[in-house]
C-alpha cells in the first residue's frame, strides 16, 4: 500500500474500481472483466473562468503506477494549476493517491465529458471544480469477486465513503457512493450539486491546446 494513500489507506482502500463490470479484487490482483487503455497524463492549456492556466490532463483508466507518474509530471511542472479528467476508473489505490495529493494541494479539478467511479472522487477532491453541463459524473459501490462469487466490499465501501466525508461533502453523498450496486452508477448531476450545495462552478465552454511535453 503506497503512503500516499495514508489514512485512507489503512482503512482498507479497493484495489479496482470500475464503472459496468467491473471487479474489485482484493490482495494485489486486478480483476478486470474488460481491457482499457492505460491512463496518459499530459499538461494542456486550458482555458476557465479565472484565465488559461496550465492543467494535468488526466484520460484513460488507471494502473498501478500512475499515481508515482501523476506526481513526478506535476514536480516537472509546478506551476499546473488544476487536473481535467476523462476516465472510467481503474485502479483504486492510484485513484485515491491522485485525490488526495489534489485535496492537499489544492488543484482544481474539471470534467468535460466522462469521470466514473474512482475518477469521480478525484474530481471531488478539486479546490475549485469545474463542470460542464453535458459532462457524466457518476459513482457505484465497490464488491470482490471471490471465487464463484460476487460480494459487496463492505470494507472498500467504508473507506471512500470516509474520504468523501474527510473531504467536507454530506453525508448524502457518501450514501450514494455505498448503496449504489456495483453493477450499476449514479449520476452526481448539476442538479445534485446545487440542492446538495456540493460547490461545483458549472461552465459553459472550455478550450484545452495542444498537449505540451
Amino acid at each position: 500500500m503506497r503512503e500516499a494513500l495514508a489514512a485512507a489507506s489503512r482503512q482498507g482502500a479497493p484495489r479496482t474500481l470500475r464503472r459496468g463490470g467491473a471487479r474489485i479484487a482484493a490482495g494485489l490482483s486486478l480483476l478486470v472483466s474488460f481491457s482499457a487503455a492505460a491512463a496518459d497524463l499530459s499538461i494542456v492549456l486550458v482555458e476557465t473562468p479565472a484565465g488559461v492556466a496550465r492543467y494535468v490532463y488526466l484520460e484513460g483508466d488507471l494502473e498501478l503506477g500512475d499515481w508515482s507518474k501523476f506526481v513526478k509530471l506535476l514536480r516537472r511542472n509546478p506551476d499546473a494549476a488544476g487536473v481535467l479528467l476523462q476516465s472510467n476508473g481503474g485502479s483504486a489505490d492510484d485513484g485515491l493517491a491522485i485525490a488526495k495529493h489534489i485535496f492537499e494541494h489544492g488543484l482544481d479539478t474539471m470534467v468535460t465529458g466522462t469521470c466514473h467511479s474512482v475518477c469521480a472522487v478525484m474530481f471531488l477532491a478539486g479546490r475549485v471544480r469545474y463542470i460542464t453541463p453535458g459532462a457524466t459524473l457518476t459513482v457505484h459501490s465497490a464488491y470482490r469477486q471471490l471465487g464463484d462469487w460476487v460480494v459487496e466490499d463492505h470494507a472498500a465501501n467504508a473507506t471512500v465513503a470516509w474520504f468523501i466525508g474527510h473531504m467536507g461533502y454530506p453525508l448524502s453523498l457518501a450514501r450514494l457512493w455505498a448503496s449504489t450496486r456495483s453493477d450499476d452508477a449514479a449520476a452526481i448531476t448539476i442538479e445534485m450539486n446545487a440542492k446538495l450545495k456540493l460547490g461545483f462552478t458549472v461552465i459553459d465552454q472550455v478550450a484545452a491546446a495542444v498537449a505540451e511535453q
